[in-house]
């Protein structure tokens, strides 16, 4: 069986609608005031929705995707 690389349509689909998922819960609770659960160094941590923003756009510079 041969592996291909490329991620298949339904997985690209499913990252696709996690990120927008996670960003809609990140600007919701930034409206609101609330703080967001992450996880750093293993452990849950609680910090303000404006650093998850930052952290999220951080993210997207460092890190690239593949474009079909």
């Amino acid at each position: 069986m041969k592996i291909s690389s490329k991620p298949s349509r339904e997985g690209v689909r499913a990252e696709q609608a996690l990120k927008k998922a996670v960003a809609r819960v990140i600007e919701e609770n930034r409206r609101l005031d609330i703080p967001v659960a992450v996880m750093r160094k293993g452990r849950a941590v609680s910090i303000p929705a404006e650093k998850a923003l930052d952290a999220v756009r951080e993210e997207r510079a460092r890190y690239s995707t593949r474009r079909s």
